[in-house]
């Protein structure tokens, strides 16, 4: 598809996509003027992100959507006018931030549009997400969307079409850049766009990756990768930010290059890539859930009927069953024990990245088949508590550590002064269990407490 195709594809979807948000029939949102101007939660216990421990006996004002005042609960005078929501034997998380999302991939597929789904990250707590390769001007229509139902979107941090080859792996999304000159109109037009984070993809070579991560930072554009052309070990050396999907790593450490289960930790290749990623400061977003979900163990009744699945609509999960025979001879072929068996050599190099030092981000490439949004990104930090991740890790992984991704975290994912006010209020202590941030009392969006069944109650069935 040359370049004068590819605009003219762009703005079709944008408005197939207008006229499929305009058919939609949502519930009016709530006028935010009507909203009380101050919110106090009131002796709480309060994850701190940045130290990465509870702080008991926490009072947190909100004032409109951005915190007003934290301290202990008896520092902090709270209004006569403003709505108290009782924290006492309950716990405070940061909003919860997705890293590894598709709102428009997937989804096209299916013939849905990603208002479908969007409040199912609200209702789980999720109150920012990061795309990592989407159709972009559909994504701004969905901003648009999350504009007029605030207290149904969440945050949307748009991403870049897949950044590949002169092959598509992926038409509905992909840009093909073959040539290190195409990189500069493509960067610009992506940064008009308002996109947060570039994807390159699989057919990426160097050259092109090089250029687009220094035009990228030029801009103050994150740069991700999915990549099987260009060696991880170069990427990071070329400052790349994030490594997306735990086989960008392990399937450059196989014994066995044409066999994904023959990944050898033990070697000194594996040793040296883990040193490389570490010392760059290059983060790794594992995507668990999707090995889980999608590729390892499509075939398997507890992945594919599994209760989150239950929570999308009828069509995204008649297409999840109609994509899945597709993994048997691929992914999810061969005996099963060889695949847990290779799922858990890929949890095993998570959890030594981690001890390396490398960030981790807590991502789940939802809305792919089994992964779904929201919901997974619960499953996704059982994955790595399961990987050798202390709970406290990944908590701050999925609220400060993702927010340092999107270089966000000045606005997002810590509790203080100033910040915006996106909390989890939790019925249980997720560091006694990391299960527990399923048990979700108070999703707190944009200053406005909300709750997750009514959220969900919005979701079609159909």
């Amino acid at each position: 598809m040359n370049d004068q195709d590819r605009r003219a594809f762009m703005r079709t979807s944008a408005f197939a996509g207008a006229a499929a948000l305009g058919l939609g029939h949502w519930p009016s949102a709530p006028s935010r003027g009507e909203l009380v101007a101050d919110l106090a939660i009131r002796d709480v216990t309060l994850f701190d992100s940045v130290a990465r421990r509870m702080r008991p006996h926490q009072t947190i004002l909100i004032r409109g959507d951005r915190i007003a005042a934290v301290d202990d609960a008896s520092a902090v005078p709270i209004p006569p006018s403003a709505r108290v929501i009782d924290g006492r034997g309950r716990w405070a998380l940061p909003g919860l931030i997705d890293a590894h999302v598709h709102l428009t991939h997937v989804l096209y597929q299916a013939r849905m549009t990603g208002d479908e789904i969007l409040p199912l990250w609200v209702a789980h707590g999720v109150t920012s997400v990061r795309s990592t390769g989407d159709n972009v001007p559909a994504q701004r229509l969905l901003q648009h969307w999350v504009a007029a139902h605030p207290d149904l979107g969440p945050r949307i941090f748009p991403g870049s079409f897949l950044i590949d080859g002169a092959t598509l792996d992926h038409p509905d999304v992909g840009w093909s850049l073959t040539d290190p000159a195409q990189v500069v109109p493509f960067v610009d037009d992506m940064a008009a766009w308002g996109v947060s984070t570039l994807k390159l993809y699989v057919g990426c070579e160097r050259p092109v990756g090089q250029r687009v991560i220094a035009e990228a930072h030029a801009r103050g554009m994150a740069v991700a990768g999915h990549l099987e052309h260009y060696h991880p070990r170069d990427a990071v050396a070329d400052g790349i930010d994030s490594l997306e999907h735990i086989y960008t790593i392990a399937d450059f450490i196989r014994a066995n290059p044409a066999d994904r289960h023959s990944v050898d930790l033990a070697s000194d290749a594996a040793k040296r890539l883990i040193d490389q990623v570490a010392a760059s400061g290059t983060a790794v977003d594992p995507t668990l859930m999707v090995f889980w979900g999608t590729l390892f163990f499509a075939d398997q009744q507890e992945v594919v009927e599994h209760a989150d699945n239950a929570l999308v609509p009828r069509r995204l999960r008649d297409y999840w069953r109609a994509d899945n025979p597709r993994r048997f001879k691929d992914f999810s072929a061969g005996p099963l024990s060889i695949r847990q068996q290779t799922f858990r050599t890929y949890q095993a190099l998570t959890g030594m990245l981690h001890r390396a030092g490398v960030p981790i981000l807590v991502g789940t490439d939802a809305a792919e088949p089994q992964v779904t949004p929201g919901a997974s990104l619960h499953h996704e930090m059982a994955l790595l508590v399961e990987s050798g991740l202390a709970p406290a890790d990944v908590l701050a992984s999925a609220t400060l550590g993702n927010a340092k991704i999107l270089r966000q975290d000045a606005a997002l994912g810590s509790v203080g002064v100033g910040k915006l006010a996106d909390l989890v209020l939790l019925d249980a202590d997720p560091l006694a269990r990391i299960d527990n941030t399923r048990r979700i009392r108070h999703v707190v969006l944009r200053g406005a407490p909300l709750s997750p069944s009514t959220v969900l109650g919005t979701v079609s069935r159909e």
